[in-house]
This record gives structure tokens, sequence and C-alpha cells, in this order.
């Protein structure tokens, strides 16, 4: 019996026998008994994911079974989020991936990032993560990975590295870890972001404007992307500096073989460009469409592309169903399955059982203390939404500032920023999710890569918010 077959086996089941603790025991004080059985049904599911011992979507069906048969939820609201609007952002931006795909347009954009950044696979993986950051900055991660994602494929396709275990999941993660610490840096970028200056707006009177957040973000950002390309290239896989064999021939035949741009590829490249310019735009156009939003339109793209014509005169579409066959279903019922197990831990009131065990650590130097709260912070961002994280946090460690004197805005962005780094799981962000469902990078791989990332914020984070941030001339007065 190998190594790591043994260890799956003990980390699953350690998950069962934590489950079955919490289903045989009574709840700790200020923990309900269904908040309790949620806490193990959660471990259940992450030792279930991590050691593959099931299929994942499998395990991201067990709350339709799990959450009815011990109290943490009817089957119809363990259900309700497999219906979730970031599925259909998901599904939308995949509509225009396969076109995309079909025209060939991701190979024509991975050879103009490629020819930016080099032939060498730690620059490609660079590269990439550059692009994915920037565009972050401005449109929502889980945009951005269905945008990066086809091009980031096309380039191993290019390449004929698919099955290249080091470069392959170093790249797809390179998507996804941009996305992620890109949004971080503006107030746009991800939602924990604007619920934490909405909040101290409405509660404490504390305006943080768009520039003032990018000076206390966008430096802790730049950090965590230089730390993020030499964990995906030098610690959890090991990428030579060196040229790819053949690269720049490579690359010449690729464009000389592409030609000029087809129709196709025009109004496929329209498309892309409209809706990406649609999400950057959205937060200007809410007041006149207040309908409108990032899955509404992913959708309006991606179902424009069944109705335009491949070519001009032809009743050919640019997609059509049969090319659908090809959509990772499983990944929506994964993303369907996290959704399902955070609203649970918000709704059993698990976070804000950590939250308030937190906040008895009062008496602990307010060094010592940011480091505690990221920590957990990080830990639960793994399982549960950034989103209900932020709003579970922040009034407990705003209220726990006021009463220790404390400034209240390193406290506060302690909990935004700590809630976007899950960075182990594929249900710890959609981003996550949507490159694990490229098949090129496993459960195993992102949990490894995760790992150090997870600390590496943790490290970052901490330090930035309890030694620099304090100094800031805004963030003092």
């Amino acid at each position: 019996m190998n190594a790591p077959f043994l260890l799956s086996r003990t980390l699953a089941a350690a998950g069962v026998a934590f489950f079955v603790a919490t289903l045989a025991t009574t709840a700790p004080e200020g923990l309900t008994q269904a908040g309790w059985h949620t806490l193990g049904a959660g471990g259940l599911m992450a030792a279930f994911w991590i050691s593959e011992i099931l299929p994942f979507p499998v395990t991201a069906l067990l709350p339709l079974v799990v959450f009815p048969a011990t109290g943490i939820a009817s089957v119809e609201a363990a259900a309700a989020p497999f219906s979730n609007s970031v599925i259909y952002l998901f599904l939308g931006g995949i509509f225009i991936a396969l076109a995309m795909e079909s025209s060939r347009l991701h190979h024509r954009i991975a050879l103009r990032i490629i020819r930016v950044a080099g032939t060498g696979r730690r620059a490609i993986v660079g590269g990439f993560l550059a692009a994915s950051f920037f565009l972050s900055m401005w449109v929502s991660n889980t945009a951005v990975a269905v945008m990066m994602l086809p091009i980031a494929v096309s380039v191993l396709g290019l390449f004929q590295l698919d099955e290249d275990r080091s470069f392959a999941p170093a790249l797809v993660l390179s998507v996804c870890y941009g996305a992620t610490i890109g949004g971080m840096s503006t107030l746009v970028g991800t939602p924990p972001n604007v619920i934490l200056a909405g909040f101290l707006r409405e509660n404490y009177g504390i305006e943080i404007g768009f520039l003032g957040w990018m000076i206390l973000a966008l430096p802790v950002s730049l950090i965590l992307a230089v730390a993020a390309w030499f964990v995906l290239t030098r610690f959890a896989h090991r990428l030579s500096g060196e040229d790819l064999a053949g690269g720049r021939e490579i690359l010449a035949r690729a464009e000389q073989d592409l030609g000029v741009m087809s129709r196709q590829e025009k109004t496929v490249a329209t498309v892309f460009v409209l809706t990406a310019s649609l999400w950057v735009a959205r937060g200007f156009l809410e007041d006149f469409l207040p309908w409108l939003s990032d899955a509404t339109i992913a959708m309006a793209g991606g179902l424009s592309l069944f109705m335009l014509p491949a070519r001009s005169g032809s009743s050919e579409r640019i997609l059509s169903w049969k090319e659908c066959q090809k959509i990772p279903w499983d990944i929506l019922i994964l993303i369907g399955g996290g959704l399902s197990l955070a609203a649970a831990i918000q709704k059993n009131g698990v976070a804000d059982w950590i939250g308030k065990s937190l906040a008895r650590a009062d008496h602990l130097p307010v060094t010592v203390l940011l480091f505690l709260l990221i920590f957990v912070v990080i830990c639960l961002s793994e399982l549960a939404s950034n989103s209900a994280t932020t709003l579970t946090f922040l009034p407990i460690v705003t209220a726990l500032a006021v009463a220790l004197g404390l400034p209240a805005i390193p406290l506060a962005a302690a909990v935004a920023l700590g809630s976007t780094c899950g960075f182990m799981l594929p249900i710890s962000s959609p981003p996550n999710a949507i490159v694990f469902g490229s098949g090129r990078v496993t459960i195993q791989e992102m949990a490894r890569a995760g790992l150090f990332m997870n600390i590496l914020s943790w490290v970052v984070l901490s330090s930035w918010l309890a030694w620099v941030a304090p100094k800031l001339p805004w963030l003092a007065d």
C-alpha cells in the first residue's frame, strides 16, 4: 500500500470520525446543535474533497442528503444554492470560451501574451498571472478566470504540454491566483472590499475612497502576486527558466498558420470585448439598469453566440448545442455544493460563533490579535463564502476595535482581505472552481500550492496591517 493512498484514506476516515463525533456530542457553548452538525459536515466534505475518496461532484451533492437528515437545513434550502447566479456567470463564460476555441481566437490572444512575456515556462506563468491580476482590478475575479482560462489552456495545446504535470497545473493556477489577488487591490475588485467600504461608511462614518483603498491594499497585493509566482514556479512546481525548445519557431509558425482574422474571430472578439466592457462598466450602469448583473451580462454574451452567423450569408451559427457537450457540468455541481455548505455555515451561526470566540481574545496585544484574526478568517474562507465571512466578522471586529480604542480600518481590512485568500480547494472561490474544471490540476496539486499561499498570505497580510498600514497618514487620521 503506497503512502499517498494511505494518507488519502486516513484523511477521509478522520473527516468521517469528526462528523460522527459532532452528531454524538452536545454542541459547544454558544453554538446551536445545527451549527455543530454543520461544522462536522464541513469537515467531512473538506476531507472527502482533498482525499478524493469520492468523485468531487458526488461529495458536492452530499448536502442534499446530509443536511436534511441531520437538521442542518431542509432539502429545499440545501438545493437552492445550486441555482446561484454565479453558476450562470460561469456558464455564460463557458459559452464565450467555447466560441473562442472554435474560432481559434484564444490562440491569437495567447500568442500576443507569450510574445510580451517570453517563451520560458516561468515567464509564461508570470505573464498570465500579471494579466489576470491587472484585469481583476477592474472586473470581477470570476469573470477574469472565465476569460483567461481558455487562453491559458490554448498555450498548453500550442506547445503540446497538456500532460506536463509541473507546467500545466502551474499555468492554470496562475490564472485563478492572479484573479484572486488582483481583486484584493481595488474596491471594485471583489465583494468583500465593497462590503467593508459600505459598512464603515454606514455605521462609523468612515469614508474609504478608491485611491485610499489602493494605497492600503495594492502594495500587499503586489507582494502576494510575486509570492504566488515564486510558489508556482519554485516551490509547488519547479519550472525551468529556459525558453521552451523551439519556442520562437513554434510561435512564428503558429502566427503564420492563423493568418488574418476571420469574420468568425472578429464577431467572437466583439462579443468578448463588449461582455468584458459591460463587466467593467456595470457599477456605473446600475442606476439606470438595476437588473444588470455579472451573470446577466455573461449569459447575454454567451446566448448571443447561438444567434450570430459564423460567416456572411451563412445559416450556420457561431455556437451550436453540439459543441456544448464539452461543458463541465460536474464543476457547476461542485460550485453549487460549495455554496450550499457556505449558506449553512452562515445560516446556522458557525462563522458568528467562531468570531465571538475570537473576540474573547481581546486581552491580547493588537499585533497578536491581528495575526489570530487573519489566520481564522483565511481558514474559514476555504469553506465559507468570502462575502458571508466578511458580513459576519465585520461587526464583531469593529466593535472590538472601538471597545479597545484601536483604529477600526486595519482590523476591518484584515477581515475583507483575509476572506479573499482561500487558495486550497476548488470550492474556496469561483476562480478556483473554474480553473479546476479545466482538468489540468488535481485537488492535491491545488491544495499543495494553496497551502503555501495561505501561509504566505497570513504572514504578509498580518505583518502589513500590524506594522506598516497604521503608519499611512490617511489611515492614522
